[in-house]
């Protein structure tokens, strides 16, 4: 019998990705959920819906070379894995897009973490309406536990 692991669980939306990345306002707790996810305390994942999010981002805003270099980034960050879509994942994105109206990257990522059993990190309303998934902010994330 496999033991469940006692580390937190999460899965990073993609706003706080981009909080860190442009050293926005918030961007220290980020860093610090990435030095848990280093050291171990923490079981991180992203949906790779959150790398079309990131990668569209910077190529919207006509910077096309950081939109190349952030992927790169996300995708040889060994400590995060990378959650693929697949079709158990794609129908509970579409059941959660039909019952609460949100985008649909967001509904990738919230079906990520209800399938993951995790939680999500954002500070993104349209993740609270989603009453299958705790998700709470950097800040809330650590005054949980203490970190």
């Amino acid at each position: 019998m496999r033991k469940e692991s006692s580390k937190p669980k999460i899965v990073l939306d993609t706003k706080p990705l981009i909080k860190l990345f442009a050293k926005e306002e918030g961007w220290e707790l980020v860093q610090k959920i990435v030095s848990s996810l280093e050291d171990g305390t923490i079981e991180a994942a992203i949906s790779v819906a959150t790398l079309t999010e990131v990668y569209y981002k910077y190529f919207h805003e006509k910077r096309a070379d950081l939109a190349k270099a952030r992927i790169e980034a996300l995708r040889y960050a060994v400590y995060l894995r990378k959650i693929d879509i697949t079709e158990e994942n794609a129908i509970k994105a579409g059941e959660f897009k039909g019952k609460y109206n949100i985008p649909i990257a967001d509904a990738f990522i919230a079906a990520a973490a209800f399938l993951e059993n995790s939680i999500v990190i954002s500070d993104d309303q349209d993740f609270k309406r989603v009453l299958e998934i705790k998700t709470l902010t950097e800040k809330e994330f650590f005054s949980d536990r203490k970190l």
